[in-house]
């Protein structure tokens, strides 16, 4: 299954679902508190900034353009030279009265304004807190959820979609479901609000404000449909961009060593070309929807003016009452005021279905079952004796591909086991099983006697040092590395596991020693030390079951030596199984099993298997034909 696969089930189209809401308000709903604080804020700062129209028409009407001082200031200019000094005192004192109120609500408006800026700034803030929380609390739930499923969902599911979920989905969800609820919520307050205070205030400027409406939302209609076919390609195009990245960047020394490099770079430009063309062309539609909108509220504010224009100059605006100049004023600032949450309302259906998307791939992941779960009565074992059988074990990843056939043997405590095999024979499915990464789909796997299934799946783990082929360090330093959560080790502990197994002498050479950060994958050390680093940690935890897959492949000489001397080291007193291709290692092991197509082919000592020349014989002058050593 291709890269490209992964990332384009991502990006399918998903309606609108009442289910995912009621779940995701799951993650809102232990700060409801918070939220609610935050939207009668956000209310409340709509209400301030509504109420600023409203004080600028009185301001105009009441004071600037005064009507009672108006009449006066023309009687005045009726008297010519001669005013009677009633009438100017009069003008005088109106003038000074409206100068007054004028500066009453200029203060009353900075204190609003102060007031609004305020409200949204704390609002923005729990908004915030509440949505980085949900955030938190979904990721962790993610995380805890990945690690108890089955190496076999790990398998099925490549690492950069799984990592998709916790980052790029969750922030989705967070950023419409937060900010965004609020935000809806808040637009259509605002729009109703507005709304009806135009009613209140005059009816018929309020029909002529919303004329306009209904060809705002079929023109937000079309845009929402062919915007939302735009957004999901760009997400298929990106999809492809990064597929192709990722898996160049993976395999660059693959594409470096086969001269590669030009035609994985016409195919990486293809691609971000067609993404390139795809944002031109929502550009576009964003490019005539938005001026569009634009235009429609300005051709509302422009019939206000019209309309209200028209009865102010007819000198109808105080007999009849239709309109003021204030009054114009502020309906021009309410038009306004509403024409933008409708045209924002038009957008935030496609960051409604980008989230439920998002939820329900994340939801996906949450509602995985484990496939291996605790038994109801599972025990907790503090250590093992050391006893491991396997009891006609069979075995397969998928349905009727049997992996494993009927495998039965028995290991006794501190008894040391090779398990030898062509790939693919089923070796280290067998150690798997053992610490129950899998479970068996017939017969039963038991140590001391009881099946690891009725074992505490962590009980078992930590009581299981196992050694894989290709060690797996962490970022961080070495001694966080040989710890490994364990907290309980001291810095003494740290020196004496990794003296006992060979690894001193290398980490004394390292710039700062047990404080050298090993990188990521542990890429800053050789393959090797890598190994050396392994056997510490696995002493460091002391299990009693010790699995070693493939750990001395893929070194030199001086450096297998000095693992084969810390594998003999840290084998003493265990019960162990080596799986092994390179049969020098297993020599000396008290009992050799022969693995082969998933059964047990052969089993006895090194030197009982060749005398047989069986498959093991066959195994081993495959290996040797050239050195002449063969029995």
């Amino acid at each position: 299954m291709s890269a490209e696969y992964h990332y384009e089930d991502e990006v399918q189209e998903r309606a609108y679902d009442i289910r995912l809401v009621k779940r995701l308000l799951g993650y809102v709903l232990p700060h409801r508190d918070l939220m609610i604080l935050a939207t009668i804020l956000l209310l409340t700062a709509t209400v301030l900034g509504t109420a600023l129209p409203f004080i600028n028409m009185r301001a105009i009407d009441r004071y600037i353009n005064n009507p009672g001082r108006t009449e006066l200031e023309r009687q005045g200019a009726d008297a010519g030279h001669e005013v009677p000094a009633e009438l100017q005192a009069a003008c005088e004192r109106a003038a000074e009265e409206d100068r007054q109120g004028l500066g009453r609500l200029v203060v009353l408006m900075g204190l609003i304004i102060l007031g609004e800026m305020s409200l949204r700034y704390s609002q923005m803030v729990l908004i915030t807190y509440v949505g980085q929380k949900m955030m938190l609390e979904m990721r962790v739930d993610i995380f805890a959820r990945l690690q108890r499923l089955s190496l076999q969902y790990l398998d099925k599911n490549p690492v950069g979609r799984l990592m998709t979920r916790v980052t790029n989905d969750v922030e989705n969800i967070q950023q419409t479901i937060v900010n965004g609820l609020v935000q809806v919520i808040g637009d259509v307050f605002t729009i109703i609000f507005v709304l009806c205070v135009m009613v209140w205030l005059n009816w018929r400027l309020a029909i002529i404000t919303l004329s306009t409406v209904p060809v705002v939302f079929l023109v937000s209609f079309l845009f929402r449909r062919y915007a939302r076919k735009s957004y999901l390609e760009i997400r298929r195009r990106i999809a492809r961009v990064n597929a192709h990245m990722q898996e160049n960047v993976s395999g660059m020394r693959i594409v470096q060593l086969f001269g590669y490099e030009d035609r994985s770079y016409g195919e990486y430009k293809r691609r971000n070309a067609d993404h390139r063309d795809q944002w031109f062309r929502q550009v576009r539609y964003f490019a005539i929807y938005f001026p569009t909108v634009d235009f429609l509220g300005a051709l509302s504010i422009a019939l206000i003016i019209l309309f209200g224009g028209r009865q102010i100059l007819a000198a109808q605006a105080i007999t009849v009452g239709v309109a003021s100049i204030g009054m114009l004023n502020a309906y021009v600032q309410w038009a306004e005021r509403m024409f933008g949450p409708i045209r924002a309302l038009a957008d935030r259906y496609n960051m409604l279905q980008a989230a439920m998307a998002s939820s329900e791939r994340v939801f996906e992941v949450l509602d995985t079952p484990e496939d291996i779960p605790n038994a109801p009565d599972a025990r907790v074992s503090r250590g093992f004796e050391g006893r491991v059988e396997f009891e006609h074990v069979w075995f397969a990843y998928e349905p009727d591909q049997w992996v494993l056939k009927d495998v039965s043997f028995s290991i006794a405590p501190g008894e040391r086991v090779a398990i030898v095999g062509h790939t693919g024979a089923g070796k280290t499915t067998l150690c798997s099983l053992l610490s129950r990464f899998y479970d068996v789909q017939r017969g039963s796997i038991t140590i001391d006697g009881i099946d690891v299934r009725h074992y505490e799946k962590d009980s078992i783990r930590r009581n299981i040092g196992m050694v894989l082929q290709d060690v797996f360090l962490f970022s961080g330093s070495v001694a966080h590395n040989i710890r490994l959560g364990n907290e309980k080790l001291c810095e003494e502990r740290i020196r004496e596991c990794a003296q006992y197994v060979n690894a001193a002498k290398f980490i004394e050479r390292l710039p700062g020693k047990y404080e050298y950060d090993v990188g990521e994958r542990g890429g800053n050390i050789s393959t090797g030390q890598r190994q050396l680093l392994a056997f510490a940690r696995t002493l460091a935890h002391d299990p009693q079951i010790l699995v070693l897959d493939e750990a001395t492949s893929s070194v030199d000489t001086e450096t297998e030596a000095l693992i084969q001397d810390a594998i003999a080291k840290l084998m003493e007193g265990r019960t162990s199984i080596v799986i092994a291709h390179r049969l020098s290692t297993v020599q000396h092991a008290d009992r050799i099993i022969v693995m082969h197509r998933g059964e047990i082919r052969e089993m006895g000592t090194h030197q009982e298997l060749l005398r047989r020349r069986g498959v093991y014989y066959t195994l081993y002058q495959l290996q040797y034909k050239d050195q002449g050593k063969v029995a």
